[in-house]
């Protein structure tokens, strides 16, 4: 069988990738967990983790990534008023939070300062680095200059035209989030076709979730569909509540009744909210890109080439947070604190939030993100593929 790992996209969230290989493999190294695999395809978060792995870190040490507050702060690097741009600087300077925090030449900086070994390196010469020459990595990223998603390999898919490039430089571009998180593209240039790039987050190419990327890329490579097992690793799934379905309709419906009435101040509130719901929330799900169409349809794939085992081919690990009728009074406060927490997270309290959120998801207190699902009226989710608990998809993962 044909082996991908493929890890999604979601800033510090990835730490829960982190916490499930670890609970998985101890506390191995990353060389040795890549060799078990035969293509690692990543974005974003997601890449980053995968640099940790190339590093040949401990997933303790990796683990440090997201624990130590100076390296998170290192990556998610404030810009400073005098360092912003208009008119991000005066809005942010008027208490309005809408455009980039962050430096994107300091997390540059960042990555080749944690990624020492893996900077020294070319992507192509990384297999041969981790043991395993046949090993493939692919890291997905968004290129600005040419409105299409971007992957970076460490193989060529033709000899003549290949894009060289160091791991530091793919996850730069591939954690790269724009809107409002980080102010300017990621740019370098590329070995051997020597194209200049500038670079988003692989999610704006629609490949938050990279699993879909894997399989396109292992069949390009001529594995057959039906030799294909995946392991695909979330950042946590975030469905709207019924609180928050109901506060929507009301705004939206406030909106609609005061839209006429230009000058009575006192009733642009709603219609400020549900602006902001609108314009700021559909910005950062293109960021989320919300995983699930990226699952189904690799599903559907491997159902297609057959019908009987695809379910055991495919493991989704990933939180669902979710108010569903049967959570406690615990998980319920857990979960209002995990739909405040955004992607971008570098103080200690909110780190050992999603190092909760794991535990209670390895509990089976959180549901495990489904395959294929609907939501009820009442807002429970009903199961149609995939794994409920994260018991049994880590078992079937074991079990491959």
């Amino acid at each position: 069988m044909y082996k991908i790992l493929s890890l999604d996209g979601g800033g510090s969230w990835a730490i829960l990738q982190l916490l499930t290989l670890r609970d998985r493999y101890g506390d191995a190294t990353g060389h040795e967990i890549l060799r078990d695999f035969d293509m690692v395809v990543a974005n974003s978060g997601g890449s980053i983790v995968l640099a940790a792995l190339a590093e040949n870190w401990t997933l303790e040490e990796a683990l440090g990534l997201f624990k130590d507050k100076y390296t998170r702060e290192s990556i998610f690097s404030a810009n400073k008023f005098k360092n912003r741009f208009f008119p991000v600087d005066y809005l942010r300077l008027l208490g309005i939070p809408f455009g980039p925090k962050y430096s994107s030449k300091q997390k540059l900086i960042a990555f080749r300062s944690l990624f020492k070994e893996v900077d020294k390196r070319q992507m192509e010469d990384l297999p041969a680095f981790i043991g395993k020459e046949s090993l493939k990595l692919v890291v997905a990223t968004y290129d600005a200059l040419n409105n299409r998603a971007k992957f970076f390999k460490s193989y060529p898919s033709q000899a003549d035209d290949f894009d060289s490039v160091r791991l530091t430089q793919a996850i730069h571009g591939s954690s790269n989030a724009p809107v409002q998180y980080f102010d300017f593209p990621a740019r370098f240039k590329a070995q051997k076709s020597e194209v200049f790039y500038d670079l988003w987050d692989g999610a704006l190419g629609g490949f938050n979730n990279p699993i879909l990327a894997g399989v396109i890329e292992a069949f390009k490579a001529g594995v057959e569909l039906d030799k294909i097992q995946i392991v695909s690793l979330g950042t946590g799934n975030k469905l709207m509540s019924e609180k928050a379905k109901e506060q929507f309709w009301n705004d939206k419906q406030a909106a609609i009744m005061n839209r006429r009435k230009k000058w009575a101040v006192w009733k642009w509130g709603p219609q400020v909210k549900f602006f902001g719901d609108t314009v700021l929330n559909q910005a950062k799900t293109i960021l989320y890109q919300p995983p699930d169409w990226a699952n189904y349809v690799t599903m559907m794939f491997l159902k297609a080439t057959n019908g009987d085992d695809f379910e055991k081919r495919i493991v989704r690990l990933s939180p669902l947070i979710h108010f569903n009728s049967d959570l406690s009074d615990k998980m319920k406060e857990l979960v209002n604190v995990l739909y405040e927490l955004d992607m971008d997270l570098t103080k200690d309290q909110q780190i050992n939030e999603l190092i909760n959120c794991f535990e209670e998801w390895k509990a089976g207190e959180l549901l495990n993100q489904p395959l294929a699902f609907k939501v009820k009226r009442n807002n429970d989710v009903i199961y149609l593929n995939g794994d409920k608990n994260y018991r049994e998809a880590m078992q079937r993962w074991k079990e491959m």
